[in-house]
Formats: C-alpha cells, sequence, structure tokens
C-alpha cells in the first residue's frame, strides 16, 4: 500500500519551512536524469512559495541537454556534495546512496525498492513509487502551489521517461499524477524534451561503437574509445539497443582520468544496477536503476599511461578486455 501525503504530513513538512530569512540547499542525484531534475524543481517551487530560498545542486553531468538548457539558472553544477550551512533536502536521492559523503540532511525525498533503514532526518517522504515525480506532483497539489507550464511539462516527460512511456515500471500513483499534471503542459516543449538535437561527437561515438561492437547472444559490449565527454555514451547505448536481437548492451568510453561505463537494458528480468554492482561494485559506485545504470572507476596510476600516444592503445585493450569479460560473465550468471 502506497503511503499518501497526510494532513499530518503537510504540517510537519510546512513546519520546516516557516522559518524566515533560512535557504534550503537541495541536493539531486550524480548524473540525474529527468525524474531527479523535475521533482528536484517542483520542491525550489514549493519551498519559494513558502517564502524561502531555495538552491539546487547536482554532479556529474546531464545527458539531455535540452533539460539543461530549459532548466537554466534554477539548477547548479558542483564537482561534489558537501555539508551546507543551510538545511539540506535530498531529493531523489537516500543518504545510504551516498558512500563518501557525510550528509546530515533535514529532508529526503525520494523512491525506493531498497533499504531505507537508518535514515535519521526531521521529514523524511520514501514510497516504492515508480517515479519521484508522481511524489512532488501530489505536493504541489495539496499545498495549493501554482504549477507553471515549465515545471509540469518536465514532471511529465520525467513520468513518461522513467517508465518508457507507461510501459514498464508504472504503479498506480504514478499514473494518476500524470493524469492530474497533462492539462498545464506545454505540448511543444514536450516535443524538445523527447526528441533533443544529437551532437556531432555523439555521431562519431557510434560510428566507433558499431566497429568495436561484441555479441553474445541479446547481449551486447562496445567501447568509444578515448573522450573528452562521457555524456555521449548514454545515447549511444540507445542506439545499440536498436540493433535487431539486442536487448542489453553496455557502452565503455575512457578519458585521461577514469573509465566510464553505462548500461542499458530492455530485458525486465535484469536489474542493470544490481548487474553493474555484481561486476564492478568494488570498483567505484554504481548510480541509476532497474532498467539503465553507470559507473565511473578512477584510472589511479593508469593516468599517465592514458597520456602516452604509444601505450594509448594497448590499454584501452587492456581496459575493454576485463571489462568486457566480468559484464559478460555476471550476465551469464544473472
Amino acid at each position: 500500500m502506497f503511503k499518501s501525503f497526510t494532513l499530518w504530513k503537510r504540517r510537519s513538512f510546512k513546519k520546516l519551512l516557516s522559518k524566515p530569512g533560512e535557504r534550503l540547499t537541495i541536493y539531486t542525484r550524480k548524473n540525474p536524469d529527468s525524474d531527479s531534475l523535475a521533482s528536484s524543481l517542483a520542491l525550489k517551487r514549493i519551498v519559494e512559495h513558502y517564502n524561502m530560498d531555495a538552491s539546487i545542486y547536482y554532479t556529474g553531468t546531464i545527458q539531455n541537454k535540452t533539460l539543461t538548457n530549459v532548466l537554466g539558472d534554477d539548477i547548479i553544477n558542483i564537482p561534489a556534495l558537501s555539508q551546507s550551512q543551510d538545511g539540506i533536502a535530498l531529493v531523489d536521492l537516500l543518504p545510504t546512496e551516498l558512500i563518501e559523503e557525510k550528509l546530515n540532511p533535514t529532508i529526503v525525498i525520494g523512491h525506493t525498492l531498497g533499504d531505507k533503514e537508518g535514515i535519521r532526518c526531521a521529514y523524511q517522504d520514501i514510497r516504492t513509487t515508480g517515479t519521484t515525480s508522481s511524489i512532488m506532483i501530489e505536493y504541489l497539489k495539496k499545498l495549493g502551489v501554482a504549477i507553471d507550464n515549465r515545471l509540469a511539462t518536465l514532471l511529465f516527460f520525467a513520468i513518461r521517461d522513467k517508465t518508457r512511456a507507461l510501459i514498464t515500471n508504472l504503479t498506480l500513483p504514478d499514473l494518476e499524477s500524470y493524469w492530474f499534471i497533462h492539462r498545464y503542459v506545454d505540448m511543444e516543449l514536450l516535443g524538445s524534451l523527447e526528441h533533443p538535437s544529437a551532437r556531432l561527437e555523439t555521431f562519431e561515438d557510434l560510428s566507433r561503437a558499431i566497429n568495436n561492437k561484441t555479441i553474445k547472444g541479446a547481449s551486447l559490449f562496445t567501447t568509444v574509445g578515448y573522450v573528452k565527454d562521457s555524456g555521449t555514451i548514454p545515447k549511444v547505448c540507445k542506439y545499440m539497443l536498436d540493433i535487431e536481437g539486442i536487448s542489453t548492451a553496455l557502452v565503455l568510453a575512457v578519458n585521461t582520468t577514469s573509465i566510464h561505463i553505462y548500461a542499458e537494458s530492455k530485458n525486465l528480468e535484469l536489474n542493470m544496477k544490481n548487474v553493474l554492482r555484481k561486476a564492478f561494485g568494488e570498483w567505484g559506485e554504481v548510480t541509476g536503476g532497474p532498467f539503465h545504470a553507470s559507473i565511473s572507476i578512477p584510472l589511479g596510476v593508469f593516468g599517465v599511461v592514458a597520456n602516452v600516444e604509444k601505450a594509448k592503445q594497448l590499454l584501452l585493450k587492456s581496459i575493454s578486455d576485463s571489462i568486457s569479460s566480468q559484464y559478460f560473465y555476471v550476465l551469464g550468471a544473472e
């Protein structure tokens, strides 16, 4: 049974936002997707409704550049999360997911199917919905906060994006929120979000990915080699999934400091976050969810080699062989 934004919870929540002169720092997950960003913006609008200032911060990169342009100054990129003198709200991000950062949040709002025991904060709303956006739509509705077209479109797109256009991972609260918010949507803006323009680098990386692909059954592994911007690999991965007979794909990229891995699957029996954790969890933090996940692994001392032209290809082959063998091994076990 799903929790709801009850009268008691509304009173508790509004009490935290009724402190004149205070600010709220909103942190969303690393490499935030549309759901993380839309729900963070919704919380920012609610906080401002109660005359408090709020700022949204994220780490990593946003894959959909149209999202970045639409959000504009409402979001700020930072190198790392840190404790703030202001109150901290974690949106679509649980304290249990933070390994290196030690934060003391005031508010935690998100959705999860995993362990949420041991979370300590003044206010928390953690549900087993498919999206955090559906939770925030209920907040907007029950608190009577004005919903502009831009916010509505972002929330609407987030539910569509996270549930693959209402096909998978959909819960009743998501469907109810989707129906409520659709009346405010800007259809032209929605079209831009659903069909973002592709950069030239994406097609160059796609060409390398096609040439380097290895296929075993319905699973594909490929590398785009050395890149300046790893932000293209999620889109390359989606193209790989369009290949006939492919249901799961992993794309690898390397820069001078890190190995970047992104994996996605159409196979509902697989949980890609668990797959990457089993394969590479000892090497770094896995982010994402059941259908797509990513991890960045520091190159360490090999970063020096990555700057030496003669050794680059040998290093890339060693990395690719290691990653692909571990990936296919775990998929076989799954």
